[in-house]
């Protein structure tokens, strides 16, 4: 993914655009994180904190949960100061680079007039075929959806593949540490997990029933992430006490 995105940066012809807008981007961001953050539009003038920025919210809400635990446990022996700059540092500082490279490609393209996104949206209304079609103003395009495909099985497989193991760890009632979930327990999760996204693929709209989901199952999870930081909180102080009575 990486090699993906230094092609376009370097061999889509935006390369001064995108580095110019992207800085641009992230100052205005950390100036007005807080504002942006809980616009709510309340006058209805564009929609969009209702069609992205909930979504978005929503979104790494549901990934919060199972994503901290797999983590956690590909990574004993190491102190939680190393996790968290190692998850922020990679984690965070790639999506950004990868929603600035990939998001300024395409507006850059718009702005300078070589490929109008806009009016080819309203002629097709598919949102993925626009998106191919401007992978395809790219040179030697059709490796570079190859590229794009593989780093997409990538992505969603070791996803996959970490919600799988949380949520079948977490399945059982009693789990001991260092303990292996059953070979039955992981094939249940990974195919409901195959299952939904390829329903929401190949249905109508699947991008609002996306974002439906992703909203509706926030909620709950926004209680589970304050169980979760309560219990960590509470386990954090019970290892320090501990520590103190040893020395």
């Amino acid at each position: 993914f990486g090699a993906l995105l230094a092609y376009v940066l370097i061999c889509g012809g935006q390369a001064r655009y995108i580095i110019e807008t992207g800085v641009s981007a992230l100052g205005n961001m950390l100036q007005n994180y807080i504002q942006l953050s809980t616009w709510t539009d309340p006058l209805r003038t564009s929609s969009f904190p209702q069609n992205w920025t909930i979504f978005y919210w929503a979104y790494w809400l549901v990934w919060c949960v199972a994503s901290p635990f797999f983590m956690g446990s590909i990574s004993r022996g190491k102190t939680i100061r190393e996790v968290i700059l190692g998850t922020y540092v990679f984690g965070v500082s790639s999506t950004l680079i990868s929603f600035i490279i990939l998001g300024n490609y395409g507006l850059g393209l718009q702005m300078t007039g070589r490929f109008d996104a806009i009016a080819f949206y309203q002629s097709c209304s598919d949102l993925y075929q626009t998106v191919i079609a401007i992978i395809g103003t790219l040179p030697l395009y059709k490796g570079i959806l190859i590229l794009l495909i593989i780093s997409m099985i990538a992505f969603y497989a070791t996803s996959f593949d970490s919600i799988t193991l949380v949520a079948s760890q977490y399945s059982y009632k009693e789990f001991r540490e260092n303990e292996e979930a059953g070979t039955g327990m992981k094939m249940f999760w990974a195919v409901l997990l195959i299952m939904l996204p390829i329903a929401l693929i190949f249905s109508e709209g699947s991008m609002n029933n996306l974002q439906t989901v992703s909203i509706i199952a926030a909620f709950p999870i926004g209680t589970v992430i304050l169980l979760i930081i309560f219990s960590f909180m509470k386990d954090a102080r019970q290892y320090l006490d501990m520590e103190k009575t040893k020395h």
